[in-house]
């Protein structure tokens, strides 16, 4: 059976196997066109810098030496109005003696102590953290998390306008340490661009706890967490989705914003990454659902359309030129993503990665269904 199509001719199957081929390309290339607008909305409204008054909050249990590198770098941030307001949670290898030591030389720092556990650790933690903070503005970190310099609270704070509400940055993996830490790398870049190229219709989504900020204001006036109890983790993130538009929300892109990771990057912590990024989708709005699912269809479609047509199409020169033409098109402009977020020796694998990032989605994707054990993250 055959099919004309103007003055060509073409077998049915090859016929429907084109129209997939040409969807699934169409879609991934408005992707492509949503990341480039992404890439170029980091420039500033305002000629002036914009200086709001903010709280860094520090939740911390049993991270004491991680303390002693972090605070020092924090507390000396090259900023007019800042706190650093650190969370002991429970800790029992003297951190409560550090922070006691380093609060005299240091009239930024605040300290406060959680001496029990409760059923929702991290979320007490933090709203602690808040109601200790002075500031209007709210950025999480961890005692993991690694600053580069003293510039890096100006740089970040520029970009918290009178009209946003929520700022998201970029978490650098490169000084993780594990075996899985450049899938975890190449996942986390992957998911912010995502992100980012999301925020033109209102679909932003949180990638990562840390180097986030939100209005304390904001915080205060939704009662917290309140609404977002019934999950095990990751309350931030969730408090972050629900709060977040279109309008109100700025996604860092730029060098001098993004903090590093020094924590464990092993099998574990990948399929710990995974999991909770595939159970934050559940409390994903359907649009969100929706922008993140097309991008994984059309991107298998595409594929399993080109496989198919490379066997049964004449015409498989120039459908290969086409998926050729968009995966140079798509790496080029990751390229410029990666100098703009500050990574560094990545593209090589990074293309070898998104090759098989829809068959890994797909076995995580397949494994969360059927999955009857759920853990619980902190």
């Amino acid at each position: 059976m055959t099919i004309d199509f103007w003055e060509f001719q073409f077998a049915y199957e090859e016929f429907i196997g084109l129209i997939f081929f040409g969807l699934a390309f169409l879609i991934q290339l408005v992707y492509l066109i949503l990341l480039i607008k992404y890439i170029f909305s980091g420039r500033m409204k305002n000629k002036e810098p914009n200086l709001p008054s903010v709280s860094i909050i520090v939740t911390s249990r049993n991270y004491v030496d991680h303390l002693r590198i972090l605070l020092p770098t924090l507390l000396s941030q090259d900023y007019p109005d800042f706190e650093v307001v650190v969370v002991d949670d429970c800790s029992t290898d003297g951190t409560d003696w550090l922070l006691a030591e380093m609060k005299i030389s240091h009239g930024n720092l605040k300290t406060t102590r959680i001496i029990q556990e409760t059923d929702f650790p991290n979320a007490l933690a933090i709203t602690i953290g808040v109601r200790a903070s002075s500031k209007d503005w709210l950025i999480y970190l961890s005692p993991l998390c690694e600053i580069k310099d003293n510039q890096w609270l100006g740089n970040y704070a520029q970009r918290l306008e009178p009209d946003k509400e929520v700022a998201i940055g970029y978490v650098h993996y490169e000084n993780s340490v594990g075996n899985y830490k450049n899938w975890i790398r190449f996942e986390n870049f992957i998911s912010f661009l995502l992100s980012g190229a999301g925020k033109a219709f209102g679909v932003a989504m949180p990638v990562f706890e840390y180097n986030i900020a939100y209005r304390r204001e904001k915080f205060l006036e939704l009662r917290g967490f309140a609404a977002v109890l019934d999950s095990p983790f990751s309350e931030n993130e969730l408090f972050i989705n629900k709060i977040a538009n279109k309008k109100n929300t700025v996604i860092q892109n730029n060098k001098t914003t993004p903090i590093g990771y020094t924590g464990e990057s092993e099998w574990i912590d990948l399929v710990i990454f995974k999991k909770k990024q595939l159970m934050l989708r559940r409390k994903f709005s359907a649009g969100q659902r929706f922008f993140r699912s097309l991008n994984l269809i059309s991107r298998l479609i595409l594929t399993a359309s080109l496989v198919f047509l490379l066997i049964v199409s004449p015409w498989k020169f120039w459908i290969l030129g086409a998926w050729t033409f968009l995966i140079i098109f798509e790496m080029s402009w990751i390229a410029v993503a990666t100098n703009k977020l500050g990574e560094k020796n990545f593209l090589p694998m990074l293309l070898i990665y998104k090759a098989f990032l829809p068959v890994i989605n797909g076995c995580f994707i397949v494994n969360q269904v059927f999955s009857s054990q759920k853990r619980k993250w902190k």
